[in-house]
């Protein structure tokens, strides 16, 4: 079972928050550099309120603090241009602070699956922030992957969460999430939104590439 921790300035935790995860444990923010001792099973939701230093510096602070656990960030105020700069930085999701605690069940089903959570104009903005990088490489870049590692990243790129892509091709999510590592690395991509772009360029947001990433 995942185990859900919320950093935040906040001196006690939001009702909704523990609604959602009664479970979850409560901290402040990391500093940068500082190692929180917990497993890569973890989900990290980070909450900001506009505070300083910028949003995608406490996603940076965070991601050493805590390098193999996703980043979901709550913002008491979204905005599409935080919601960019922090999803840049690494994070998997941005939504709400105030998001109601089935909403928030939501977005954690869909990190748990790999995906990443955004709304639909903040994807459409994030996308064509990234069409530039991703027109630089075209389709030819899949002939450095394996026959399976091909398998992998057009399944991903459809909008495939891991589990999904596991069961089309008959294989376990583990062995989808190295193969992921791998392209990753062979493409020079740093996500799945990345790989997503450089296979299929800009989607329109009825495309179910699109969906699938919110």
């Amino acid at each position: 079972m995942k185990r859900h921790i919320f950093l935040t300035r906040r001196p006690e935790a939001l009702p909704t928050w523990v609604k959602a995860f009664p479970n979850a444990e409560f901290g402040q923010y990391p500093e940068a550099g500082h190692c929180i001792a917990q497993p890569a099973s973890a989900i990290i939701w980070l909450h900001i309120c506009g505070e300083r230093p910028d949003p995608a510096t406490l996603v940076n602070a965070a991601r050493l603090a805590a390098p193999q656990c996703p980043i979901v960030v709550l913002s008491n105020v979204p905005s599409e241009d935080e919601g960019l700069a922090i999803l840049e930085a690494g994070a998997v999701g941005y939504t709400s602070a105030l998001a109601v605690a089935d909403m928030l069940v939501q977005v954690n089903a869909v990190v748990e699956n790999g995906g990443l959570w955004v709304g639909p104009e903040l994807l459409q903005r994030l996308l064509k922030a990234m069409a530039t990088r991703a027109s630089q490489t075209n389709n030819g870049s899949l002939e450095k992957l394996s026959p399976r590692e091909k398998e992998v990243a057009l399944a991903v790129a459809s909008g495939a969460s891991n589990k999904e892509a596991a069961e089309r091709l008959n294989i376990t999510e583990r062995t989808v999430k190295a193969h992921l590592s791998a392209i990753f690395e062979r493409l020079e991509v740093r996500d799945r939104l990345q790989l997503t772009l450089l296979i299929n360029g800009v989607p329109d947001l009825s495309n179910p590439v699109a969906k699938n990433l919110r």
